[in-house]
C-alpha cells in the first residue's frame, strides 16, 4: 500500500497541479468570502429555512469565520464528485490501472494506497483553503458590517478545527461514493451522468414530495452535513448517514474491485 501511496501522492503534487490547486484555493477565499459577507443580513431577515445565508450576530461568533469557509465549500459538492469518479474510472478506461495491477497484484492494498494519498492530497488543499478564507473574510469584515473581533479567539480555533474535521469527513464521503460508482460503472460518461442526474435533480426532486429522503439518500445527506445541518436534518444525524454511506460504499468498491476482470 505504501509504494500505491507514495507513487498517486508523487502524481498530485507535481508542480503543475500544486499551481493551479493554489490559484483556486485563492478564489475560493476571496472571492467566496466576498460573496458569503454581502449576503448576511439583520437576524430579523434571515429566517430558519435559509441555511446559506448567515446574519451579522452569527457572523460575530468565535467559529463564525471558519463557518464561511464550511459554507462555501458546499457549493463544491458536485466538482468533488467529478473528480473522485473521474480519478478511477479514467484509469480503468485508459487501462493504466491494469499496468499498476501487474506491478502491484494485490488490489486492495493498490485501491487503499491511491485512495488514501487523494485524499492526504485533499486534506492538505482543504486546510489551505480554510485559512486563505478565513484570512480573506477577517480582513473584508469590517467592510461589510460584521464584528470579527472574536475570530482569532481560543473558542474560533476550537470552531476552526471542528469544521475542518466535518469538511474533511464530507470529502472522504465524496471520494468514497465517487470511487464505487467508478468502479461500478467502469465509464466515464455513464459513471457521470448517473451520478450527477442522481444526486443533482433526482433527490431534490424527490425530496419535494418526499421529505424524509433528507435523511437518506447519500446525496442530501452530504449537503446537510456540509451546511451544518438542516431544518429537516441535524448535522449530527447527516453525518452519521454519510458515515454509513461510506462503509457501504466502501465495502462494494472492494468487493468489485478485488473480483472482477480489468482487462483493458
Amino acid at each position: 500500500m505504501s509504494r500505491a501511496f507514495r507513487g498517486e501522492l508523487t502524481r498530485l503534487i507535481r508542480r503543475r497541479v500544486v499551481i493551479i490547486t493554489g490559484l483556486v484555493v485563492l478564489v475560493f477565499g476571496i472571492v467566496g468570502s466576498a460573496v458569503t459577507l454581502s449576503a448576511a443580513r439583520p437576524a430579523a431577515e434571515v429566517g430558519p429555512e435559509a441555511v446559506r445565508t448567515r446574519s451579522f450576530e452569527q457572523l460575530a461568533d468565535a467559529g463564525a469565520g471558519s463557518d464561511i469557509f464550511r459554507l462555501i465549500a458546499a457549493f463544491a459538492g458536485t466538482f468533488l464528485f467529478v473528480v473522485f469518479v473521474g480519478l478511477i474510472t479514467v484509469e480503468l478506461s485508459r487501462g493504466t490501472m491494469r499496468t499498476m495491477l501487474l506491478r502491484q497484484p494485490r488490489r486492495l492494498q493498490l485501491l487503499a494506497g491511491k485512495l488514501l494519498a487523494v485524499l492526504t492530497f485533499a486534506a492538505a488543499t482543504l486546510a489551505a483553503a480554510e485559512i486563505v478564507t478565513w484570512i480573506a473574510a477577517l480582513a473584508q469584515a469590517s467592510g461589510a458590517g460584521v464584528d470579527a473581533s472574536a475570530w482569532a479567539s481560543v473558542d474560533g480555533l476550537v470552531a476552526g478545527l471542528g469544521d475542518y474535521a466535518v469538511a474533511l469527513v464530507w470529502i472522504a464521503g465524496y471520494a468514497v461514493v465517487g470511487t464505487t460508482l467508478g468502479l461500478v460503472l467502469r465509464s466515464v460518461p455513464l459513471a457521470l451522468g448517473a451520478g450527477i442526474a442522481w444526486a443533482g435533480p433526482g433527490e431534490h426532486l424527490i425530496r419535494d414530495g418526499w421529505p424524509a429522503a433528507e435523511r437518506v439518500f447519500p446525496g442530501l445527506s452530504l449537503e446537510a452535513l456540509a451546511a451544518g445541518g438542516t431544518p429537516e436534518v441535524t448535522a449530527t444525524a447527516a453525518l452519521a448517514a454519510v458515515l454509513v454511506y461510506m462503509v457501504v460504499g466502501a465495502t462494494v468498491s472492494s468487493v468489485v474491485f478485488q473480483r472482477r476482470d480489468i482487462v483493458s
